[in-house]
């Protein structure tokens, strides 16, 4: 699963690292995990690899990943998620990954006949 916060860009998997129970949550940035864990009272050693896709993770309890799911939607104030982004104080690098995301899919879509 990818998802996008105001935190940051994460890649959440099972992967074999983990115990049974746990995902992994991944990011490219280290400070985007430091944030969302932080945001959400979350502890955790946040692991470095450095020759691996996704450079930093932590390893967490599904239980809590479902939590931090469930206050990222109970905290939604926003009309637009892309909109919002553009009026934080999140990094250059950041937004610009995750507009040129929002391009491609909206791409995507322009790309399909309507189905009306």
């Amino acid at each position: 699963m990818w998802i996008f916060t105001r935190d940051g860009f994460f890649s959440i998997a099972a992967t074999r690292f983990c115990q049974p129970g746990e995902v992994a949550v991944r990011a490219r940035k280290i400070e985007h995990l430091e944030r969302m864990m932080a945001r959400h009272d979350v502890t955790a050693d946040i692991l470095t690899f450095s020759e691996s896709d996704y450079r930093y993770r932590i390893q967490i309890p599904r239980e809590t990943f479902a939590r931090i799911l469930a206050e990222e939607a109970l905290s939604l104030d926003y009309n637009s998620f892309k909109d919002a982004m553009a009026e934080s104080e999140a990094s250059a690098d950041y937004l610009r990954v995750m507009f040129a995301t929002w391009a491609a899919v909206h791409k995507m879509q322009s790309q399909e006949l309507p189905r009306d």
